[in-house]
């Protein structure tokens, strides 16, 4: 079995049930190609079977030893920079206490918060415990938290951040503090590519609000993109691909995003994924994601799905985030996108 087995419906036949790092187990099929493989398809420039779906089909796991996630997790507590969080049920995840920011005067940061040294972890036990759950048919994907615009959030609140990333008067502070974050995720990626070996490595930094960016093209450009892109070329360094993880609406921001670097982007479903996958689908790898009523009819789940592979999943290069939706609908687009690649293949327009 390869590439150029033909879909047939006995590939849907469950052959394990994975726990992953969010929602319930997912079913892994009985597929021609592993998950694993077909995902480094789409890393690679190379057309995949069907389309990745962005959860289910990994090891994706958190660095149990980084105490920003042990700070994160339902137990709170102090992360490596100093910063106090608390967990909050309603919302399903920590912040910062509220109330009281460890930096008032950004010039003063080095006084204010510690600088974590990855080198100090215990990545070997951490590994040891983390590994043991790995399934071989699958890609390993880390996500890795808050960094450079989250990190200065958390040292700040939101309001301190946003006027020195723009007030010249403290823009050089920014930086110097924006170069130690940048050192310590580039040693936790080093860390990460020793004791994990990862496919594909996550950067979580969210750049916009429901409605727009948090700061100007012009403001990135100058203040975050260069610690992206120094970031983004280590972690290519390490023989590993980079996704980002950036909420709000960003959509201006994407040819930086690809310009620095970075591999992929999941995004929320207010940026137009369409219109960017139009325009970009030959640089970078988007996620398109389906909503649908746990109630939708089979017509509706149909328009959907022949919409997404006239569309956006035409050549089947994206990841698919499936958000609710009938028991059945991942496995619907599976054999859409299977069946697509078929006929990209007969057409000669599969990329082998």
């Amino acid at each position: 079995m390869g590439l150029d087995k033909k879909f047939d419906a006995s590939e849907l036949e469950v052959k394990k049930s994975i726990p992953q790092l969010f929602g319930p187990p997912a079913p892994i099929w009985s597929t021609p190609i592993t998950p694993r493989e077909n995902l480094l398809r789409l890393y690679e420039g190379k057309t995949p079977m069907w389309a990745p779906f962005a959860f289910g089909e990994t090891n994706m796991f958190m660095v149990s030893c980084d105490p920003e996630n042990q700070a994160r997790s339902p137990q709170g507590g102090v992360d490596g920079y100093g910063i106090e969080w608390v967990f909050v049920p309603e919302a399903g995840g920590a912040m910062v206490k509220p109330g009281n920011p460890k930096v008032t005067d950004i010039s003063d940061w080095e006084n204010c918060v510690t600088i974590p040294d990855p080198d100090t972890w215990d990545w070997e036990k951490c590994a040891e415990e983390t590994k043991k759950n790995f399934d071989e048919d699958l890609a390993v994907s880390c996500a890795v938290p808050g960094c450079l615009f989250e990190r200065l959030i958390a040292c700040m609140d939101f309001e301190g951040a946003v006027v020195a990333l723009i007030d010249e008067e403290q823009q050089e502070d920014v930086h110097r503090f924006f170069r130690a974050v940048t050192d310590v995720h580039k040693k936790t990626y080093t860390n990460l590519k020793k004791w994990f070996n990862p496919d594909v490595v996550n950067f979580n930094d969210d750049w916009g609000s429901q409605r727009a960016q948090f700061f100007s093209n012009e403001t990135y450009r100058e203040m975050i993109f260069p610690y992206v892109k120094e970031i983004a070329d280590h972690v290519h360094s390490l023989g590993m691909y980079f996704d980002l993880h950036s909420c709000g609406y960003v959509e201006p921001l994407v040819p930086m995003i690809i310009e620095a670097g970075l591999d992929s982007w999941g995004g929320q479903p207010l940026n137009d994924k369409k219109k960017l996958k139009e325009q970009y689908g030959d640089k970078f790898i988007f996620t398109i994601h389906m909503s649908m009523d746990p109630n939708a009819t089979d017509e509706e789940v149909d328009q959907w799905i022949k919409e997404f592979i006239e569309g956006p999943g035409a050549d089947n290069r994206c990841l698919v985030e499936v958000m609710g939706g009938p028991k059945d609908l991942k496995a619907k687009i599976y054999e859409a996108s299977r069946k697509n690649f078929d006929k990209l293949v007969a057409e000669g327009k599969a990329i082998l």
